[in-house]
């Protein structure tokens, strides 16, 4: 049945030469399927436009057309990867209107669940007489709220964070490009296809802003840029990749970078190691293949972990399929410093740490890891306060739950300004995200005897934290606080003599990898007490 259109048009220049910019335009429905009940069609799927000369013009179905499902919360997704520039997308309506052509640089974001919703408008109509004022009505009720995390519904934790039991698979690693003959390649979305390539069907977690570099050999690979400084290389190292598949070889294109390069391979939900591991990659810079071999052809929802892996696709056999797999219980972030992100005390990096752990335990396959080390509320180091980096690195994501998890590179500020930045900085989360369920974790603290600026800090944190109405964990004291700032129970102290030589590392404020496997367990039994049941 056809459908009523608008098309949509664009004009791109680049504004350092002057030139039309190349490059070419996702568009893709939300949600990704959409029902024609009259007509007894299923709409689904978008499509790739490339601009030529600089000019975009495209028809789309509008999302205010009669007699499809959902009738309401129908948008289009416009994904920009212009090259040379940075990725860009945006959310927005198409109502038919006059049915007049839409320039895209009048469209405005237009998905409720982010920051500045405003749908695309008609024009003004003239304004009519003001009517007599009407009774007060009654309180109408209060607006939804997010699903609150319940105890019950966890994972067994000794099930979330087990290793995998089946035959152990076969892994190797070769320097070059060329996959086995025959194999298809399964190209991440944005990079150019070729021959038999398809494009994967890839479910991005942990990340997204997906690019490709500007130029050989960057353009085969891609690298996520939803971390500050929100670029292509930008050093945003953390993330994974999940798809099912029936295939029993599986050949995993990669840029290796340095030893720094590594994966952690997950089957059907249990990972095969505990900790990262080396990617085998031989020279920096170039293109390498890593081979897995699972023992046997059946279905199988299979994981990537990244660190520092610029990701070039999968190959896999003729006989092979891959289908898309869905992320489960929601999307958790991580807002923090270098306790989240990982140092040289861990292996894997930000990838090693405890965000990743607590993730399994709560069972969230989504897990952003948004820290930078050397920053918190009042201290930049080498990139941003937390104020800065919120709103690109946190609400633009839209996360279901958050965690604020810093202070310690704040502890020697002065105490005021540390309030009033977290102050601001939880009263714009809550705005911008009122359906995110959000805790604050307070002031790191690696030694036995914390000293007075950690003490004053966590204080400083956990006050902020109830003016906001957002539950506190202390790990200076083990204290839970409910989002009235009322004490729900006391833990003890994370870091104590007895244990700071086996959780702590050569640097005296680093965790190790026990250390962060503890602090895993010490974060959820927290949160957990926060839960309802």
């Amino acid at each position: 049945m056809s459908q009523p259109t608008r098309t949509i048009t664009g004009t791109y220049t680049n504004p350092a030469t002057q030139l039309p910019a190349t490059g070419r335009i996702v568009l893709s429905p939300l949600p990704r399927v959409w029902t024609d009940a009259v007509g007894g069609e299923i709409l689904a799927g978008g499509g790739t436009v490339e601009v030529v000369a600089g000019v975009l013009s495209r028809a789309l179905v509008t999302t205010d057309a009669p007699g499809i499902e959902p009738t309401t919360g129908r948008y289009w997704v416009y994904e920009e990867r212009l090259d040379g520039l940075p990725y860009r997308r945006k959310v927005f309506e198409l109502p038919l209107g006059a049915g007049s052509p839409i320039k895209i640089s009048s469209i405005i974001d237009a998905d409720p669940a982010q920051p500045g919703y405003t749908p695309v408008q008609g024009p003004i109509g003239p304004a009519g007489p003001t009517g007599a004022t009407g009774s007060t009505g009654p309180q109408g009720p209060a607006g939804p709220v997010a699903t609150a995390w319940r105890r019950r519904d966890l994972p067994d934790p000794l099930l979330a964070d087990g290793l995998y039991t089946g035959t152990a698979p076969g892994i190797s690693t070769a320097q070059t490009t060329t996959p086995t003959a025959g194999y298809v390649k399964y190209a991440p979305p944005g990079v150019a296809l070729a021959g038999s390539d398809v494009t994967g069907p890839y479910n991005y977690a942990g990340a997204s802003g997906f690019q490709i570099g500007a130029g050989a050999p960057d353009t085969s690979y891609v690298l996520p840029t939803s971390k500050y400084p929100n670029s292509y290389a930008s050093g945003q190292s953390i993330w994974s990749v999940e798809f099912g598949t029936d295939s029993q070889f599986m050949q995993v294109r990669m840029k290796y970078i340095s030893a720094a390069t590594m994966f952690r391979l997950t089957i059907d939900g249990r990972k095969v190691t505990d900790l990262m591991q080396s990617s085998g990659g031989i020279t920096p810079g170039s293109g390498h293949l890593i081979t897995i071999d699972l023992g046997s052809a059946a279905p199988r929802r299979i994981r990537l972990d990244f660190s520092t892996f610029p990701f070039g696709g999968v190959y896999l056999p003729p006989t092979a399929t891959m289908w898309r797999v869905p992320l489960e219980g929601g999307r958790l972030m991580v807002l923090g410093d270098s306790i989240s992100d990982g140092s040289a005390q861990n292996v894997g990096g930000g990838a090693g740490t405890w965000v990743a752990r607590v993730a399994r335990f709560l069972g969230a396959t989504d897990a952003w890891e948004q820290g930078r080390g050397g920053t918190g509320y009042i201290t930049a180091g080498a990139y941003a306060t937390f104020g800065t980096r919120a709103p690109a690195d946190v609400v633009a994501w839209a996360p279901t739950r958050l965690l604020v998890s810093g202070g310690y590179n704040d502890s020697s500020g002065d105490q005021g300004a540390i309030a009033t930045a977290a102050a601001a900085l939880y009263t714009t989360i809550k705005a911008s995200l009122p359906g995110c369920e959000i805790y604050v974790i307070g002031c790191w603290s690696p030694a036995a005897t914390p000293s007075a600026g950690v003490t004053n800090t966590d204080a400083t944190l956990r006050t902020a934290a109830a003016g906001a109405g957002i539950p506190f964990i202390s790990p200076v004291t083990g204290a839970c606080y409910d989002a009235a700032g009322a004490l729900v129970a006391t833990h003890g102290p994370w870091i104590t003599a007895g244990n700071v030589t086996a959780y702590i590392g050569g640097d005296g404020v680093h965790p190790t990898d026990a250390g962060h496997v503890y602090l895993a367990r010490r974060i959820t039994a927290a949160l957990r007490e926060l839960m309802p049941a």
